[in-house]
């Protein structure tokens, strides 16, 4: 099942031709958006003929779920790991949060153009949309679970889920895509933005915080090895 238990995006060469396409179909999309593009665009902006295109993606929207893959995938992975950990649920929100703002900020394609309603609202992105589904309810979970445990504030989960997408969309916006200056404070700033309107306990977020960092850096090393 796509986006369920174990599945994965196959790995990209951002080198390649075919990740050389991924890459400026995803700026072009940011840019103009997923209508405004097509694949002649696509092709001139690689510097390669459309036949070239053709041979690696046999459609647009194959390039736009691609892409999708490659943000969301690995967004659902995350928050999968994080609720089989052993830690408070006031901690694996604010790594969630963190992890997603860092991973969005220094990942090599522009992401800004991929959550459009009107696009994946299409038939060729049925997948696509029970993964987006299925993220928001792991989220969702997440904090309802949080609040049965007297960790978070009662309030409504879709309305801090869809506040939390809102935070990440914004840290996109603001660094205007992969090329831009990467605030490397955020993640964890935009995870206390989200943990301060929720705990019950606000004196709580200088802990939750430290063990953020430590848990980004473990992260960070194991990325590495």
């Amino acid at each position: 099942m796509k986006y369920g238990q174990g599945w994965r995006p196959a790995a990209v060469d951002w080198s390649s031709t075919r990740g050389r396409i991924l890459l400026a179909a995803s700026a072009l999309f940011a840019q103009r958006g997923y209508f405004g593009t097509s694949t002649r665009d696509i092709a001139d902006a690689v510097q390669i003929r459309q036949p070239s295109l053709f041979h690696h993606f046999e459609a647009k929207h194959e390039i736009f779920r691609t892409l999708v893959e490659l943000d969301l995938g690995p967004s659902i992975d995350r928050i999968r790991s994080r609720l089989d950990e052993d830690s408070t649920w006031a901690e694996k929100l604010h790594l969630t949060i963190a992890c997603d703002v860092r991973e969005a900020l220094i990942q090599p394609f522009d992401a800004r153009g991929l959550y459009q309603d009107a696009v994946l609202g299409l038939d060729e992105f049925a997948d696509e949309r029970e993964g987006i589904a299925l993220f928001h309810e792991l989220v969702e979970h997440l904090i309802s679970s949080g609040r049965e445990a007297g960790e978070f504030v009662v309030f409504e989960p879709s309305f801090v889920q869809r506040a939390v997408n809102g935070v990440l969309f914004e840290t996109l916006r603001e660094q205007g895509g992969p090329g831009g200056r990467i605030r490397e404070r955020r993640p964890l700033q935009a995870a206390d933005f989200v943990l301060r309107a929720l705990l019950v306990d606000e004196t709580r977020l200088d802990r939750i915080r430290d063990v953020t960092q430590d848990r980004l850096g473990e992260l960070e090393a194991a990325t590495v090895l």
